[in-house]
């Protein structure tokens, strides 16, 4: 039922880039700007996806490409509504929009070309990222993660092609050190094989 919800989201916001864009664009009080991505809306995204954490640009009129330039649009409550990624294309960007409710976000992705990308639902339970729902024009996607206590310990995904048929289920599985420190990230499918895909060096 979930599912479907997005999907007709996706189908309903393809063609309102403009809309959105200027909608949230007039609740922006302030911007910060970075070499690459630095805030997370997902835990532990950069370990999984293989990225460094983005560096502040501190004088943004010395910027030399617009490659990998991330800028952050704040709303008056601090929250981050907009987020605008440079491709590899000069002075085009991909822009994720985030709306905020309760115990949900929801971000709306476009590429450069201002084509639909993805839509995504983050579901919270008492601060904690709980779910995340994602339907885009490759296929959809769930991940539920799970905690002990307020340590991260697994997260179960479950994707799925363009045509709703289940794809590859796999698990990651974050294991830490005695202080507390993430010490690897293991990706684990149901086959039995496994691989760290990430480890603190």
């Amino acid at each position: 039922m979930v599912r479907e919800t997005l999907r007709s989201d996706f189908k309903a916001l393809e063609n309102d880039f403009e809309t959105i864009r200027k909608n949230i664009e007039s609740d922006i009080v302030r911007t910060e700007l970075y070499k690459g991505e630095y805030y997370e809306l997902t835990p532990y995204s950069y370990q999984r996806n293989g990225f460094k954490r983005g560096r502040p640009v501190k004088h943004p009129d010395s910027v030399k490409s617009t490659k990998n330039l991330c800028s952050y649009g704040f709303n008056s409550q601090n929250q981050i509504v907009e987020v605008k990624i440079g491709c590899t294309v000069e002075n085009q960007f991909y822009h994720t929009f985030l709306y905020y409710t309760d115990n949900l976000v929801k971000s709306i992705l476009f590429d450069n070309a201002k084509r639909l990308m993805n839509v995504c639902h983050y579901y919270f339970n008492e601060g904690k990222l709980a779910r995340m729902l994602l339907c885009g024009i490759y296929g959809s996607r769930e991940e539920n993660y799970i905690y002990k206590g307020d340590v991260l310990t697994h997260v179960e995904i479950k994707q799925y092609d363009i045509e709703g048929n289940s794809s590859s289920d796999l698990v990651l599985i974050f294991q830490y050190l005695d202080d507390g420190t993430l010490g690897t990230i293991t990706k684990s499918f149901p086959n039995g094989y496994s691989e760290i895909i990430w480890k603190l060096k």
